[in-house]
């Protein structure tokens, strides 16, 4: 009976395209929230050092989260020939999410030793890592519902994931007081719920289900896919790390304490993105349909219409930066960030041209420009490994700072030359077919 009313509440919609703006937005603002919450409830029990784990453990996480995904969901979503099937991609899920959890596993090891991390804090990575690889197991099925015009259930599924998990690892965590115990019941629960929901809405998916012991086979098709889409993971994973390198560096050559301050005055940068998202996401399969189709007119004014909205969200940030960003990251987390208030405004800065930046990587990929796509990541993440750790160290959180808005500068103009240099290129070949 419940396992019914599960499904009927996911799947049943009276105006499936108002349900997939609100369902997106609410799963969206919930996922990307989710981090801040904890932040917000491990500095009131546990102090900043803690959320300075944390904040560390939850960059590492989401980097190897990039494995698990494998860059894959915008590609399948914009399918549009159907080169794969949603059997071929949920294989090669299954093998990249294997990978992402022993890959991890061992990368906190080497970490441990080379920055000397205690025992707690390596249990607290590891449990980290090990829970995002229920986001990339679940991402293909949600990218299969996208792909098929149901967002809206994925929103769904996504809120309820979220939200009772949230629930309970803070119960855990006012209950034992470690992060540990609360990290490791909590990814065990939300594997089980997760499964729950996937086989709620198995109507919604074709050829899904493959036995355990053809998980490993060789499929030439699962290979040509991973082979097709290699690129665009490494690119994405690259992205990541860029993004992340400033609190690399920090963990390197800093506290925690001084961690949990930076990703304090961070937060607000993925506010930009995310609003972006609620936007761009449910237009992607027509943004897909436009360019295969050689609509390049409407493909052209709707991105530079995407990106005027970018730029003014990010002056609507900076504003309520300016005023009342401070006083209100104060009170989230239980810090006084008083000293932080430029370095939070030139975050800000940098989060518009991580806004683009994102805006344009999907973009591109609807071109299938993945291998100009790595080369711009390569070249940015070069800079990022080489600079990070002499800046940060010279300049502490200034460092950051200022290393995370050259990074993103430099992604930016990357991706804007390369679309710039697709629509020119596209235009040229329709000016020749018509002579």
């Amino acid at each position: 009976m419940l396992f019914n009313r599960l499904s009927k509440f996911l799947t049943v919609e009276s105006n499936i395209s108002r349900a997939t703006y609100v369902w997106n937005m609410a799963g969206s603002l919930l996922n990307a929230f989710q981090s801040v919450i904890f932040l917000m409830i491990i500095t009131r029990i546990l102090g900043v050092k803690e959320a300075g784990i944390f904040t560390i453990a939850y960059a590492y996480a989401n980097l190897f989260l990039n494995l698990g995904k494998y860059g894959m969901r915008y590609f399948q979503v914009s399918d549009y020939q159907k080169q794969f099937s949603f059997g071929q991609y949920t294989q090669s899920r299954y093998l990249t999410t294997f990978l992402m959890g022993i890959i991890s596993i061992v990368s906190v090891l080497i970490l441990a030793k080379v920055n000397s991390y205690s025992i707690h804090k390596c249990f607290v990575i590891s449990w980290m890592c090990l829970w995002k690889t229920v986001d990339a197991f679940e991402d293909v099925y949600h990218g299969e519902l996208q792909k098929n015009g149901r967002l809206d259930i994925a929103g769904k599924m996504l809120c309820a994931r979220v939200i009772s998990m949230t629930i309970l690892w803070t119960i855990i965590l006012l209950l034992t007081k470690s992060q540990t115990i609360a990290i490791a019941i909590t990814s065990v629960y939300t594997f089980i719920f997760t499964m729950k929901m996937i086989l709620s809405v198995k109507d919604f998916y074709s050829d899904a289900v493959i036995p355990l012991k053809d998980i490993f086979e060789r499929n030439s098709k699962v290979v040509e896919l991973l082979q097709i889409v290699f690129p665009l993971f490494l690119s994405l994973l690259l992205s990541f790390y860029i993004g992340n390198a400033p609190k690399y560096a920090i963990d390197s050559q800093l506290s925690d304490e001084l961690q949990a301050c930076y990703g304090f005055i961070a937060m607000p940068v993925f506010v930009i993105g995310l609003l972006n998202n609620f936007i761009f996401n449910p237009i992607i399969t027509k943004m897909t349909v436009l360019w295969n189709e050689g609509n390049i007119g409407e493909f052209t004014v709707k991105s530079l219409r995407q990106m005027v909205i970018i730029v003014i969200i990010t002056l609507g940030c900076l504003l309520g930066a300016h005023w009342i960003g401070i006083p209100v990251l104060s009170w989230l987390y239980h810090t006084d960030l008083a000293e932080y208030k430029n370095q939070l405004i030139l975050m800000l800065v940098g989060g518009g041209f991580y806004g683009i930046s994102g805006l344009l990587q999907t973009l591109v990929t609807i071109q299938r420009s993945q291998k100009e796509i790595l080369l711009i990541y390569i070249f940015i993440a070069v800079v990022a490994v080489v600079f990070s750790d002499r800046v940060v160290y010279k300049y502490s959180i200034d460092g950051a700072v200022y290393m995370y808005i050259v990074l993103m500068l430099f992604l930016c103009l990357g991706f804007v030359l390369l679309f710039v240099k697709n629509i020119m290129k596209n235009y040229k070949i329709k000016g020749e077919k018509n002579l």
